[in-house]
């Protein structure tokens, strides 16, 4: 046999592993890293609504992530003018005064909450 495989099915053989060539995960490798349990989660979430229908959740990457700034620029880089964007907590809304721009907002905003 070579140096490189021993005969039992590990590379280097079996002093690569320790024991009798079996080695263990530690126990973190399978815990539920999703659950909240009171913790925040590595990405919040930010319930985004156009008049009160709701268009999606904005994921934030950062805590210093400011959703409602964000929203807004985005709008704004799509040559929208007629919104407020208020926050409160993780929701986000945008009032229209724009009946004709409402449904083209939502439209775009639904997009940007599946991209971010």
């Amino acid at each position: 046999m070579d140096g490189m495989n021993s005969g039992n099915g590990f590379p280097f053989g079996s002093n690569f592993f320790p024991g009798d060539g079996f080695f263990f995960l530690p126990l973190a490798m399978f815990a539920d890293f999703d659950r909240n349990e009171g913790n925040k989660l590595a990405h919040d979430r930010e319930n985004v609504y156009v008049d009160g229908d709701y268009v999606g959740d904005r994921i934030s990457l950062t805590q210093n992530d400011n959703g409602r700034k964000a929203i807004e620029d985005y709008l704004q880089s799509r040559n929208f003018t007629q919104f407020n964007v208020s926050q409160e907590g993780d929701r986000i809304d945008i009032q229209v005064q724009d009946d004709r721009e409402r449904e083209d907002i939502k439209n775009h905003l639904k997009v940007y909450t599946q991209i971010t």
